[in-house]
């Protein structure tokens, strides 16, 4: 994510998963994992400060948790995260990129994204990396903003982006930009079908849409 490795960003990003939308949709993401049969490998890719999957080491505690993300920055706030809830000694961060995991081929059980997809700068790629990487049977989960949003939560993203984030966020327009460089159905639905994955489930919401992917 282009920005986001300078200390004010990251500081302004771990303060911006605060805000309302961000928590219901972790809510919505940890709701959504039941349905799984979750046992050993989890990942999750572009793991930012670590909101997402500190809280699957809390409820998950016999799974093996990783988190990836470019940002050394945005780690070290993950870390963090993880010593507050008594969940680090259940971590493991490594820094790295969708197009290029730190994983061996079929190693993976369960991978997990949520709000990077927009910021994917070779997509197809990046399917592809996940797919080498995913054991046969495994699951890739994504959660990320569509670009054609319900317009209350446009404008709502609008507010917050102008009055309520930090200044170092509102300097690269977020959490706005992130929602009008989302996808829409037809968009995504036409890059995954010209790469390995067959078995898709995209279901749209408000202002995100869930993505199912089995290897």
């Amino acid at each position: 994510m282009e920005g986001f490795d300078s200390p004010e960003v990251a500081t302004a990003f771990e303060k911006m998963t605060n805000f309302l939308p961000f928590k219901l949709l972790y809510r919505k993401v940890l709701s959504q994992l039941n349905v799984f049969n979750l046992k050993n490998s989890f990942v999750d890719v572009g793991c930012g400060s670590g909101n997402l999957i500190v809280q699957v080491a809390k409820k998950y505690p016999n799974l093996d948790l990783i988190g990836v993300d470019l940002s050394s920055e945005i780690l070290e706030l993950a870390k963090k995260k993880a010593v507050e809830n008594n969940v680090n000694e259940k971590i493991v961060f490594k820094i790295g990129s969708v197009e290029n995991l730190p994983f061996p081929d079929k190693s993976v059980e369960f991978i997990i994204t949520t709000l990077s997809l927009h910021h994917w700068e070779d997509p197809k790629q990046a399917f592809e990396e996940i797919f080498r990487v995913l054991k046969d049977g495994g699951v890739l989960l994504i959660f990320d903003f569509r670009r054609d949003a319900r317009n209350f939560f446009y404008g709502l993203l609008k507010f917050a982006t102008k009055v309520v984030v930090p200044k170092a966020l509102k300097k690269i327009n977020e959490p706005l930009g992130s929602l009008k460089a989302g996808y829409v159905f037809s968009e995504i639905s036409q890059i995954i079908s010209q790469t390995s994955f067959s078995n898709v489930d995209i279901k749209p919401y408000l202002a995100w849409m869930f993505i199912k992917l089995e290897k």
